[in-house]
């Protein structure tokens, strides 16, 4: 009887390890799948990078003249592969300044030195031509500082943006950018449609690189703080133009992102959701034509979201 105990034991005993160790080495062949899937993955997204990179210089050698800038960067928010050209050649950022007017507006609530429900009245020297629905409404229409900075991004409205200009200052803004933010070359030394400044040569410049800097410290909810980066990257998947970065892709893409429009100006800057993986695409363009250049910038993001499907 004990013998029979202690031989229904040793069988027990095998059965239990052996159940155990097949555990074991399907979670290994798993893991070493998923690790090898990854790699593949990265390998290849690599090369699809590379790809896209050399279409892109051969694209821009040859369709620009020499007044022409083009800037590109794209980036695998997953794995970091780059693709930058002329990231950072300075080009007059138009509306794109809003995103760092933006995080300006979200670090003074951070630090309480101005509050978001604040109200700010519309008045007569705010209006501006250009985009915007305030233009519509009446003078002595209140807005808070939220309102308008949700205006100022997903219509991109020109008052909007004015009335924070002025409420922060530019003297302010520009030192939140350099000291606080960290742009080296992004600037704002004009209300975004004073042409009369613009027309002797007071420009706000930026580039592709700071502007995807910018778009990843949101997206990673580095920027200002957690919850500001929450808030703004709401706001940015709120855009209302979509006649750029979204126009090629399937309709139910999830793109957060703010363009820029002036003569001879025409840009886009956002993050693309996919459902394996996501990227930031940066095109500025300076002395292309506007149809032309909101095809090419249209391309690029489909060309890169082709990589991730």
């Amino acid at each position: 009887m004990k013998k029979m105990k202690l031989k229904f034991s040793l069988i027990h005993r095998r059965v239990v390890l052996s159940f155990f160790l097949l555990i074991f080495f399907t979670v290994i062949v798993f893991l070493a799948s998923k690790i090898y899937s990854s790699f593949v993955e990265k390998k290849g997204r690599k090369e699809q990078f590379g790809l896209i990179k050399e279409l892109l210089m051969n694209y821009i050698s040859h369709n620009k003249d020499e007044k022409t800038k083009i800037a590109v960067y794209i980036k695998d928010l997953a794995t970091e592969e780059v693709v930058k050209i002329n990231e950072n050649i300075k080009i007059p950022a138009a509306s794109l300044v809003k995103i760092p007017l933006m995080a300006a507006v979200y670090y003074l609530a951070e630090k309480n030195e101005l509050s978001l429900d604040e109200l700010l009245t519309y008045k007569k020297h705010h209006h501006s031509g250009g985009s915007g629905k305030i233009k519509h409404l009446r003078y002595g229409t209140k807005f808070t500082l939220r309102e308008l900075v949700k205006l100022m991004i997903t219509c991109s409205d020109n008052i909007a943006t004015n009335m924070i200009t002025e409420r922060i200052g530019l003297h302010r803004i520009n030192s939140i950018f350099k000291n606080q933010l960290g742009l080296k070359f992004t600037n704002m030394d004009r209300y975004v449609m004073d042409l009369r400044l613009r027309d002797k040569g007071v420009e706000n410049y930026t580039t592709a690189e700071e502007i995807a800097l910018l778009l990843e410290k949101i997206y990673r909810g580095e920027l200002i703080s957690k919850k500001a980066s929450t808030e703004m990257l709401n706001i940015l998947m709120n855009q209302n133009i979509s006649d750029r970065i979204p126009k090629y892709l399937p309709q139910e893409t999830v793109v957060a992102h703010k363009t820029g429009l002036m003569k001879n100006i025409c840009h886009d800057a956002g993050i693309v959701f996919t459902n394996k993986g996501d990227f930031i695409v940066v095109v500025l363009t300076e002395q292309m034509d506007t149809k032309l250049a909101k095809n090419f910038i249209a391309t690029v993001a489909y060309k890169t979201y082709c990589v991730y499907q």
